[in-house]
């Protein structure tokens, strides 16, 4: 009896799934107030792995990284698993050890072979989608719509009737500023539940615009998977496609993997396909050694590290 009770409390306590929304402007604002609004630990470690293949051989590099949310900073250790277990020689990378913003070196410079660059990856990166930046929790949900068809497809505005003055009015110029066309194609199952499925399509500047294709879970309005055209700030990656898988722990939105299937070249090396995978995410406290030291790349030598656009 006591157990039906609390049942029925736990059952009346249960929020209730949102509606159903249609307008695709809308859907983007609460998956952009999804974003700014996680809560995220101040301080995470996790492991990046890099996964290459050409000509049908397979190579992979893992690297131990950290992450500071409340300055949005990433350290991570230079030199991957694979190098440590059976070093090159000779290498490229220089470590430092930076209190108060000096730089004291502690290794000298060195050569490694990183695929894709030592990589500097927070694990929220939201392509694009936000910035991480908490949004006051007193802006509406008509204010991001309003905000989010501002910046992606301002609608022309509402023509008014000008007071009849006598004179003809020959034309009228309507100023819009526009950066993607948003569109519903409807609802499909993504990891056990329903997504939204929108389509982006840039109006300007292709190279800087890059999403093109979100699923965004209809409960939650977390993103769920995206399609990206170009990745990364170097090199071939920036030209072809990649799909991104994001996975929910505690509420908030955490990278899955990175993956392109289309060739593409890097620093005079071609690979056929690349996956980046996020894993081991857990929340820890950043080492002081990892929080002082940092890490320069030999231009001439190695590939530079492998960073998203801001």
């Amino acid at each position: 009896m006591m157990f039906l009770a609390l049942a029925g409390v736990c059952l009346m306590g249960s929020a209730p799934a949102p509606p159903i929304l249609n307008d695709p402007y809308a859907i983007f604002a609460a998956a952009r107030t999804h974003w700014e609004t996680a809560n995220y630990p101040s301080q995470l470690s996790y492991t990046v792995g890099v996964s290459v293949s050409r000509h049908g051989v397979a190579s992979e590099a893992h690297y131990h990284s950290y992450y500071d949310s409340l300055v949005n900073r990433v350290n991570v250790t230079a030199v991957s698993d694979e190098e440590i277990a059976h070093p090159y020689t000779p290498h490229g990378i220089s470590v430092f050890f930076s209190p108060f913003g000096a730089h004291i070196p502690l290794s000298s410079p060195e050569n490694t072979f990183d695929y894709l660059g030592v990589p500097l990856l927070a694990p929220n990166y939201s392509f694009g989608i936000s910035t991480y930046v908490p949004r006051d929790p007193a802006a509406n949900s008509a204010e991001l719509v309003a905000e989010i068809r501002r910046e992606f497809c301002d609608p022309p505005p509402v023509k008014r009737q000008a007071p009849d003055s006598g004179l003809k009015t020959i034309a009228s110029i309507d100023v819009v500023r526009r950066s993607y066309i948003i569109t519903l194609n409807g609802i499909t199952a993504l990891n056990g539940h329903k997504d939204y499925d929108l389509t982006l399509r840039p109006i300007r500047d292709p190279g800087r615009y890059r999403l093109r294709q979100i699923w965004i879970d209809t409960g939650s309005f977390a993103t769920d998977k995206l399609i990206s055209q170009g990745n990364f700030t170097e090199g071939g990656m920036t030209g072809v496609q990649w799909t991104v898988l994001f996975h929910q722990v505690n509420g908030v939105s955490y990278l899955a993997s990175e993956r392109t299937e289309q060739p593409f070249v890097i620093s005079r090396r071609a690979y056929d396909s690349a996956t980046i995978a996020f894993t081991n995410i857990t929340t820890k406290r950043i080492p002081a050694i990892m929080q002082m030291s940092d890490f320069a790349v030999n231009e001439q030598t190695a590939v530079p590290p492998l960073t998203e656009p801001h």
